[in-house]
């Protein structure tokens, strides 16, 4: 009797539950962790999430079956989106504002003002902000160092000397994949280390003629060419996560990535291992190159219907973005969320994302959709994507072929 009442009870409320589909690219066990934050907001409403999960690390694929979809008139309700494209979509009409929203969160008062201006269009919100990620981090296996009597590198020079001297000793120096987006994402740390944070948005961002084509765009290249040839000959598929558990393990000593690969570690030990330790990129300015993650919502519903208000207030409020932020390996878009209990890499990016502000030093990143269009940004990933895996490439020839780019774009 008692379990048909409770098959009873589970088809009622099964009859009574409208899905709203959440498409993503959050796949990894620190990302689906950070997931679960978000399902759990569904958890006491009439709503049920149906989690979309489309593979591909940085979310290539996924954004592109968002196009697809969206096209064919079959949108997820909610989507993960970053940077330019959110103005886009906006811009086409397919994104609901959320004003109400942000009058409740006061988000014009406790938002970052890069963030405000990447989630509104035409001066209203028309996403939800998530995070803030640091891209330019040295993810360091210390016991990797200590075995071979090497010091934590705080400079290009010591960083190659490092790199070359574990290879040297039969170590696999660098967990690096062939994905585009992670190699890409290497050149930009190498970029904003070598040029500075003017010289990075002048170049990649502006793509302005006298940047791209200065000496200082050789010696990226140059500096870029180092890292391949220490690397690309055995590079395997690995996964940015498959990644983060070879550094752990200590099959490699470096990864150069986002605090993404802090999520897995904190998912893994609920904590930091005591051997891995993060380091700013050796870079001549210190700064801060970030991409943030944000909620978007179509316009699926009925115009009597729009999206569950109870359900967005539930995904804006603070102590949401606290909990996520925390598992995510990132830290909050608006300063009234205390991060006293975050992990002492969280606290770090914090003080220097603080730091780069007041220095201007905050640059977004080109890899991960917050600088340029797509168009441009694939453009540009294409070439430096190219000249890593071959050798053969002049220093010259490639810099020819982003100025090329830059005169499309300007057309």
């Amino acid at each position: 009797m008692n379990k048909l009442v409770g098959l009873l009870l589970f088809l009622s409320s099964s009859a009574f539950s409208e899905e709203i589909e959440f498409l993503h690219w959050w796949t990894s066990k620190g990302e689906l962790s950070a997931l679960s934050v978000i399902e759990g907001r569904f958890y006491d409403s009439q709503y049920v999430i149906k989690s979309d999960p489309i593979v591909g690390g940085g979310g290539k694929v996924a954004k592109s079956t968002l196009q697809f979809r969206t096209i064919a008139g079959n949108p997820p309700n909610m989507a993960l989106m970053e940077g330019p494209a959110i103005s886009s979509w906006a811009a086409l009409g397919f994104l609901l504002e959320l004003d109400d929203i942000s009058e409740i969160n006061t988000w014009d008062k406790f938002l970052y003002d890069d963030i405000k201006s990447i989630n509104k269009y035409n001066g209203k919100y028309v996403a939800i902000p998530l995070n803030i990620h640091r891209l330019n981090w040295m993810w360091i296996n210390n016991e990797v160092l200590t075995k071979f009597d090497l010091d934590v590198p705080h400079n290009w020079d010591s960083l190659i000397n490092i790199l070359k001297t574990l290879k040297s000793s039969g170590v696999e120096p660098i967990a690096l994949g062939n994905d585009q987006w992670q190699i890409v994402q290497l050149f930009e740390n190498i970029a904003f280390g070598v040029g500075g944070p003017d010289y990075y948005m002048k170049a990649f961002v502006d793509l302005d003629e006298n940047s791209l084509g200065s000496e200082t765009t050789e010696l990226v290249f140059k500096r870029f060419r180092e890292i391949s040839k220490i690397n690309a000959s055995l590079l395997p598929t690995m996964t940015w996560d498959e990644g983060v558990a070879a550094l752990i393990r200590g099959d490699r000593a470096f990864q150069f990535t986002g605090d993404w690969a802090l999520g897995e570690m904190l998912n893994n030990k609920g904590d930091i291992p005591e051997h891995i330790l993060c380091v700013p990129f050796p870079s001549i300015k210190p700064g801060f190159i970030y991409n943030s993650d944000s909620l978007v919502f179509f316009k699926k519903f009925s115009e009597k219907e729009q999206f569950p208000e109870s359900i967005l207030e539930n995904i804006s409020s603070p102590l949401f973005i606290k909990e996520m932020n925390k598992r995510k390996g990132s830290i909050p878009a608006q300063h009234n969320i205390s991060i006293d209990d975050f992990s002492e890499c969280q606290k770090k990016s914090y003080l220097d994302y603080h730091q780069a502000k007041r220095d201007n030093a905050i640059v977004p990143s080109i890899v991960d959709s917050m600088a340029v269009d797509p168009v441009i940004q694939n453009a540009v990933a294409n070439e430096v994507y190219r000249y890593f895996l071959d050798e053969s490439i002049d220093t010259q020839k490639v810099i020819h072929r982003l100025l090329s780019i830059r005169v499309k774009r300007l057309n």
